[in-house]
């Protein structure tokens, strides 16, 4: 098996006092899904000019955020200065350079302090990871490789959205996701469009397609109560729903229309939105001749079992009803459903600090008289 190749540029290559950026090159390498070779940066002009000359022999390219922190280069941009350069760089027959993933990587504060604040930049980005005291290697290798496969199967003939999907027939899905794609009179569309639009809008927002934890939630199945039983169902049974178009290797993700008609098709036409989680749990388990499936209890502070989606924080089911949405940067397309928030991690456990998740402005009334409500009590 061919390892696909990234190319590493870290100002801090040559650092004695830090060994960061060795530590991510063999990480990567020990894992062995991919292969990393590392570089330090150049001047801007020079640094353009060979990447795309270098760039014909990698698969991708992974850039540490600030570029210029070293004084001993002649180095003044940071990493969304030469992605830019390189996105706006494939669409030119000039420069023959292949479309290809564009990794960020860099330190916890570095990223909320720079990134984080720059949203114009992100879209720049197939994927970020942290250095971390302890980096899960093996999981940003999955999904290093299978951005490089993806965009090597992308370039590698002209697909239709249907193939990209994995999915010959999209009925059940919003047709809007597919309308930018499918018009004949847009021809400007590239293969990182493609990627991008995959990737942050699709495996990122519930919708069409979604995670894990949403279908337990869907289904009314306690994870980690249902231990064996769970891995069982997912793996055997629901299998057949699961997403397999591009990147799918290195995200998995459910068809949620597909999930709904199965539960209708076992449950006697039963819409899952209707039913507790102990109804649809028992629903399930009898139609599988199953045991060991746990219903899901609503989180503190909730009454419903009505699932449908997870709080964002605890990753445990939620009703909508009870959750409050969460702040977005950018407004959501018609197809993607809200994230949320439940009153529990908001105002009881605390929200995780280094995840960016806020309530929108919006539900912060209330938020406020749910907390003098409960200090009534």
């Amino acid at each position: 098996m061919i390892k696909p190749k990234y190319l590493y540029i870290d100002d801090e290559l040559n650092n004695t006092t830090d060994e960061s950026v060795e530590a991510v090159r063999d990480g990567f390498n020990d894992v062995g899904l991919i292969h990393v070779d590392v570089d330090e940066p150049k001047d801007f002009k020079s640094q353009k000019k060979e990447l795309l000359e270098k760039l014909k022999e990698y698969d991708g390219i992974i850039l540490d955020l600030r570029l210029d922190q070293n004084m001993k280069l002649d180095v003044s941009y940071n990493a969304p200065a030469i992605a830019q350069e390189l996105r706006t760089a494939v669409p030119n027959p000039d420069d023959h350079l292949k479309p290809c993933p564009i990794i960020l990587c860099s330190t916890d504060e570095r990223m909320r302090a720079t990134y984080d604040a720059d949203q114009t930049s992100h879209d720049l980005f197939d994927y970020k990871f942290l250095k971390g005291s302890e980096p899960d290697w093996v999981r940003f290798s999955m999904k290093l490789k299978s951005l490089a496969d993806g965009y090597n199967w992308l370039r590698d003939k002209n697909r239709s959205f249907n193939e990209i999907l994995g999915r010959q027939d999209l009925t059940g899905v919003d047709l809007r996701v597919a309308e930018r794609f499918e018009d004949p009179d847009n021809k400007n569309v590239t293969i990182y469009d493609y990627a991008n639009f995959i990737i942050k809008d699709v495996f990122h927002h519930p919708g069409p397609l979604i995670k894990e934890r949403v279908v337990a939630s869907r289904l009314g199945i306690d994870i980690e109560g249902s231990g064996e039983s769970w891995i069982t169902l997912r793996d055997k049974s629901l299998s057949e729903f699961k997403y397999s178009g591009v990147f799918s290797s290195g995200w998995d993700r459910w068809w949620s229309d597909k999930i709904m008609n199965f539960f209708k098709e076992i449950s006697g036409n039963k819409r899952l939105g209707t039913l507790c989680a102990k109804d649809r749990v028992d629903i399930i388990s009898s139609h599988f001749n199953m045991e060991g499936l746990k219903a899901a209890s609503p989180i503190e502070y909730c009454t419903s079992s009505k699932f449908w989606t997870i709080c964002e924080a605890s990753k445990r089911p939620l009703d909508p009803l009870e959750g409050f949405k969460v702040f977005e940067s950018t407004d959501l397309k018609g197809w993607q459903e809200p994230k949320y928030l439940s009153f529990n991690a908001i105002a009881i456990e605390g929200l995780p600090p280094n995840r960016g998740l806020r309530p929108q402005r919006s539900e912060l009334i209330r938020i406020q008289l749910m907390k003098e409500s409960l200090s009534k009590k």
